[in-house]
This record gives C-alpha cells, structure tokens and sequence, in this order.
C-alpha cells in the first residue's frame, strides 16, 4: 500500500533545521515500515512458511530396520501422490513445472480384479488403473491399496483361499511391473470402519503373502497399515499382526490428527512403537488435510501442513503419501463432512508445500530411485 505524506517544512518562512527533516523522514519510515509488517503477516513469503517446519529428528526413531525392503537410504523420506485416475491427471495439469513424486498411489478391492491391469471406475465416478501408473511414469513406484474388510466376510474368505484367482491374477501384474510396489493388505485393519476381527485377518494377511511369495513375486513390500485411532472393539493393536516373517512396513493414516500440534495421540505413539519395537519402517501411507484447503486464506498451512511436515522429520518417517482430492464429492460412508483438499486450490500452500519437498531429501521421479530403494531391476 502506498502512503503520500505532505510534510510542511517551513517554519516562520524559514526552512527547518537539517535534524527536524531527519525526524519527520524517520518518522515516515516507521510508519511505512509498520504497514509493510502488517502485510507481511498477512501475506507471508513461501520462505516463512515453510521455515516454521521442525526440522529436527529425534534419535529414540533412528533404529535399524530388520526383515524389510525398499526402504530410502537415511535421510530420505519417498514421497508418494493420489489418490484417484482423476486426481493424478488434475494433479499433473496444474502444476506441470512441478518435479513428478516418486510414487502414485491405486486402490483395488481382493473380490476381483478392476483397477489393476485396466481402468476401473466405481459408482462415484472415481477411476483406478496401476497399469496406467506403470505405462505414464517410469521410475516411480506404486503404492497399492488391497482393500479387504470384515463385513460381507470378505477376509474370511479371503483366508479360505476364495480369491486366490484374483491374488495370483496380480501376481503375475506385479512382476510384470518391474519396479517397487508397497502393498497394503487390508489397509486401515483396526479402523472402526472396516470392522476386521483381528483372527480373520491375520489369517487372510498371511495366505496372501504366502500365495504371492509361492508365485514368485519379489518386488513388493507387504505393508501392515493400521488407522492410528481407536480400533475396533478396542482390541490391542498386537492381536493384528501376522508377524515380524509378513510385514516389511508399518503403515498409518493421518487425517483430523495433525489439526492439534505434532503430538497425534495415544493410538498413533502405540503404532510407532509398535513399528520400532519390530525394526520396521513407518510410512503415512494416506494424509489429507480434511478440513479443506481454502482458495482464500492460507491458515491450513499452520493449522496442518507445519504440524504434519514436522511430523515426518521428528519420527523420521520414511515415506509419505499425501492425498489431493476433493473428499466433498467422494461419497464414502462416514465422511461426508470432510471437505475439498485439493493442493491446486491455494496458490501459496500449493508454492509452500514444494518449496518443501522439491529438497532432496524428499525422493521423486528418478533413473536413481530404485536403487536408492535397493530394488535391482531384472
């Protein structure tokens, strides 16, 4: 904002002496300087936002990893995209200068085989297809989510050996992938919503992974991925778990947790204890700031970003997936008060979160990025 001052000098048809111009010059410049603060703080630089991220990793989450796979060297975090066919694709044509993330993430249900070798859209018009993954960025990985639930006995089945036509369908898509695939088996297994008896899917987790193992398969990392809230029937996280021989990561979701600070809460410190406990990993394998990213004011940014940034540093996670979408048109059950999260929405977060991932440290599109992850292509 410009100021026009009209100073009058003249005292008794004389100029004023050299230090009254130096006090009123001072005087302007303080004022314009206050006004400059003011817009300042309202409109804050990319550099100050991001400089608000914590940085500092706490040693108690710097352990050695055992019995796992594909992980980034130290110092490193793969950051992985999503969530949809069409999400990626609004993704990529609004921010086309933008480096391309080092993973994408796809859904698939254990029933049958859609989404995978070919697209597949469900009744709320969203699209999955891995093989378009596979075909449109070389040099990334895929994050794929099998989804697999209690109701309708989907995991009973499962560990009945229902679906063993869909398991080896995929995979023979997987190894025909070449490149590194985190496979979540029953994503979000302890979330209230799946509604997973822990017996059940232990059972299916394990027949699956020896099914694809007996296929040969080798370029995927089983990933055991709990909703870090309260579980279901409050049964302890440990009643869940296969074992230390079928889980290469430990995964969470972060939603409505960063809203609060860095501090997510008891269900998510039991996880990455848990994850530590058993030398693995940890990824957030689904984040989304569901409160919205507003076109008009950039407040998420402290209100989330900062917290989920500093997040990942202090507990040294190692991969982050983060969802752009609009969670408003989603029509899934249980949520239908989250609201549109889409990164294109704010210019300025949008400036602000790549100001913070385009560092190195964060692991994208790359001829180096499989064997960053230890992965030999055959």
């Amino acid at each position: 904002m410009n100021r026009i001052y009209n100073f009058k000098i003249f005292k008794q048809g004389h100029l004023i002496g050299f230090r009254g111009i130096i006090v009123i010059l001072m005087t302007s410049c303080l004022l314009s300087y206050g006004q400059d603060k003011e817009i300042d703080q309202n409109h804050p630089t990319t550099e100050d936002m991001v400089s608000k991220i914590q940085t500092d990793i706490d040693p108690e989450f710097m352990y050695e990893y055992q019995q796992t796979k594909f992980v980034p060297p130290e110092g490193k975090t793969l950051l992985i995209m999503g969530q949809t066919v069409e999400d990626i694709s609004e993704y990529r044509a609004h921010f086309k200068g933008q480096p391309t993330p080092g993973g994408w993430s796809a859904y698939w249900g254990i029933p049958e085989f859609s989404g995978v070798r070919k697209a597949h859209k469900n009744e709320t018009g969203a699209s999955q297809d891995h093989q378009m993954l596979v075909e449109d960025f070389p040099n990334t990985v895929i994050q794929s989510a099998m989804w697999m639930v209690g109701k309708w006995e989907v995991a009973k089945n499962a560990g009945k050996g229902q679906y063993d036509d869909v398991i080896i369908k995929y995979s023979n898509w997987a190894k025909a992938a070449k490149r590194p695939i985190y496979l979540r088996i029953g994503y979000e297994f302890d979330g209230v919503h799946n509604e997973l008896e822990p017996e059940a899917y232990v059972k299916a987790y394990k027949h699956i992974v020896n099914l694809m193992r007996a296929e040969g398969v080798d370029n995927v990392a089983f990933v055991w991925h709990s909703y870090a809230a309260k579980p279901y029937k409050d049964y302890p996280l440990s009643a869940w778990y296969p074992g230390d021989d079928y889980v290469d990561w430990v995964a969470i979701s972060v939603f409505g947790h960063a809203y609060g600070g860095t501090d997510f809460g008891p269900y998510c410190d039991d996880v990455l204890a848990f994850a530590k406990a058993h030398h693995k990993p940890v990824m957030i394998a689904e984040s989304s700031p569901i409160q919205g990213i507003d076109k008009n004011s950039n407040a998420v940014w402290d209100q989330w970003f900062v917290n989920f940034l500093s997040f990942t540093y202090q507990k040294n996670i190692k991969a982050i997936s983060f969802i752009t979408t609009n969670w408003s048109k989603a029509s899934i059950d249980g949520i239908s008060e989250w609201k549109d999260s889409r990164l294109n929405n704010n210019a300025q977060v949008a400036k602000a979160w790549f100001k913070e991932t385009n560092k190195a440290r964060y692991l994208k599109q790359s001829p180096k990025l499989f064997k960053d992850l230890g992965y030999l292509k055959p």
